[in-house]
């Protein structure tokens, strides 16, 4: 069996949005690499059933029909997300994917995120930042872009207080209305 102090929620919680190295290497440690990259499989298989929020499904349809390209930027492997990008049908609404494979940092670092622009030929300022973690709206306000944070159950007790939008379930009229009316 393998000995491994078993991790806090606010540990794993650090972990999201980000590089994880810290949960990479407890996981080896108390179950072995082998088993870390079963545990990991099973996840991002599990992940390709999590349905897609309906405002950000809404959102996404008002910007393709407006032909505002979009970008993900994530700090995985892009292989590892791909299965998930397809079951949700991102594919028709996604013009770049940034992977961890792309860059030298990931998230907080805000290379990512000035890939992403740089490829879909926009500025920073220019772009609009939807994130769940600390992690990933540190990168997107250090690369200069707007940022909305829509919390999840894992994310929702981290500190926002960088960012001027974050909800549970964001508002479509609000976001609309807030960065696309003008």
């Amino acid at each position: 069996m393998h000995n491994a102090d078993p991790i806090s929620i606010d540990f794993y919680r650090s972990s999201i949005g980000g590089a994880a190295t810290d949960l990479h290497d407890h996981l080896i440690k108390a179950i072995g690499s082998e088993n870390k990259d079963k545990l990991y499989e099973e996840h991002h298989l599990t992940s390709t059933t999590l349905p897609m929020i309906d405002t950000i499904k809404s959102l996404m349809a008002f910007l393709k029909q407006r032909h505002i390209p979009m970008a993900i930027a994530t700090s995985s492997v892009k292989a590892e997300i791909m299965p998930t990008f397809k079951a949700l049908g991102l594919d028709d609404y996604i013009e770049v994917v940034v992977g961890r494979e792309d860059v030298e940092q990931v998230k907080p670092d805000p290379e990512l995120y000035l890939s992403a622009v740089q490829q879909l030929n926009y500025m920073p300022t220019q772009c609009l930042a939807i994130e769940d973690s600390v992690n990933g709206a540190t990168a997107a306000i250090a690369a200069g872009l707007d940022v909305i944070v829509n919390t999840n159950k894992m994310t929702s007790a981290q500190d926002f207080s960088n960012v001027d939008y974050v909800a549970k379930d964001i508002d479509y009229d609000q976001i609309v209305a807030r960065f696309f009316t003008k």
